[in-house]
């Protein structure tokens, strides 16, 4: 029986086989377009597209409509990307504005060092605070990468990612989800595959969930920080890196290091 209330028949997915020729690596983006864009925002994906454009570098780029679950949205877009057979997936939110080079180094070194790769960015919030979560062994050089020191380095381990501007190898999310599909994974680190009308079957891999971060504290994990601990379990390292240009997190007006 079909579903009552899904008015339009749903559009098939369309699985592309791996990237073989181009500049390496090839990208996949997403942009999740909840709302409206700013006139600085937009600059920037007019820049990134150009860029795209001009490269002989194989691309595509998704965009990611309403949802009421944020979560659902990434999961969805997960299955986007693997379809697409692109190299690395680079995911930025609409209200990120950005320089279109530092989006590329981002996904190159994501793929040289298969690595998950993000560009810190503030929360909403005074004094700004990155979105993403530290380590504490690294808190230092973190602090002099956002701060543009001398001494930043350009890549700093972390401990989770934020995903508002984020680049992920294919290679090492595959792995992910091969692993984290085992019926022998305790739940909530399980992958598990849930049907979809809008991309046939996605992974669960952004759906929050509560887990003991300390002995005995429980602490509710958000789409992407979940996200970033199942890779981690898998071995899957993340890294912040150092952009030619900060970036910013617009709302009526932007927040900014």
């Amino acid at each position: 029986m079909n579903d009552p209330f899904v008015f339009a028949a749903p559009t098939e997915s369309l699985v592309q086989p791996l990237t073989t020729s181009g500049t390496r690596p090839s990208i996949h983006t997403s942009l999740y377009a909840y709302g409206g864009v700013s006139a600085p925002c937009l600059m920037s994906w007019v820049g990134l597209t150009a860029t795209f454009v001009l490269s002989d570098r194989q691309t595509d780029l998704r965009t990611i409509r309403e949802d009421a679950l944020i979560s659902r949205s990434r999961c969805r877009a997960t299955k986007w990307f693997l379809d697409s057979g692109k190299d690395v997936w680079i995911q930025v939110d609409h209200d990120i504005e950005f320089n279109p080079a530092d989006i590329i180094r981002m996904a190159e070194l994501a793929h040289e060092h298969q690595v998950t790769v993000c560009i810190p960015y503030p929360c909403r919030t005074l004094p700004p605070r990155p979105a993403l979560r530290p380590k504490i062994e690294h808190l230092d050089a973190l602090k002099a990468q956002v701060s543009k020191a001398d001494s930043a380095q350009e890549l700093v381990p972390i401990q989770m990612f934020a995903s508002g501007c984020l680049a992920i190898p294919r290679r090492r999310l595959v792995e992910t989800l091969e692993t984290l599909s085992e019926p022998t994974v305790a739940l909530p680190y399980r992958i598990q595959y849930c049907k979809d009308p809008a991309s046939g079957e996605f992974p669960s891999l952004w759906m929050p969930m509560a887990c003991e971060t300390l002995p005995n504290q429980w602490e509710y994990l958000s789409e992407d920080f979940a996200a970033a601990m199942r890779m981690s379990l898998c071995g899957v390292e993340h890294y912040a890196m150092l952009p030619k240009k900060p970036l910013k997190h617009w709302v009526d007006y932007p927040y900014s290091f």
